[in-house]
């Protein structure tokens, strides 16, 4: 049985967060007046931040539920008893991955919001 990978890929797909949301296709011209650039800096600095600046939250919070699942299932794994500090470490490097998504999917929907205002002007 083949499944068409481009058949999960619609704006529609509730488990792809980086993937444009309706709202957000519908908030073109209002997502491309930001900075890229700003949008990174907010959120880099404080993640709520970013998600007021945008405007928008859901593909966030996909993400850091995400972020929340795989830091608990890498805790129950790799948990030794032994080296406490091990364990701690792998979540806060699944945390900084989680944080890095969280950026580039900000700074994603500000690129692809330009892309799409370019594409209907011309």
């Amino acid at each position: 049985m083949t499944t068409d990978f481009n058949q999960n890929q619609t704006p529609n797909s509730p488990w792809n967060p980086f993937l444009p949301t309706k709202r957000d296709i519908s908030r073109t011209e209002e997502l491309a007046d930001n900075s890229p650039l700003a949008v990174g800096v907010v959120t880099f600095c404080l993640l709520p931040a970013g998600m007021i600046y945008l405007n928008r939250g859901v593909n966030n919070l996909k993400i850091l539920g995400y972020v929340f699942v795989i830091a608990f299932i890498v805790s129950i794994v790799s948990y030794e008893g032994k080296d406490p500090g091990k364990t701690k470490r792998i979540r806060h490097l699944v945390g900084l991955c989680g944080q890095v998504a969280i950026i580039i999917e900000n700074v994603k929907a500000v690129t692809l919001a330009r892309k799409r205002l370019a594409s209907k002007q011309s």
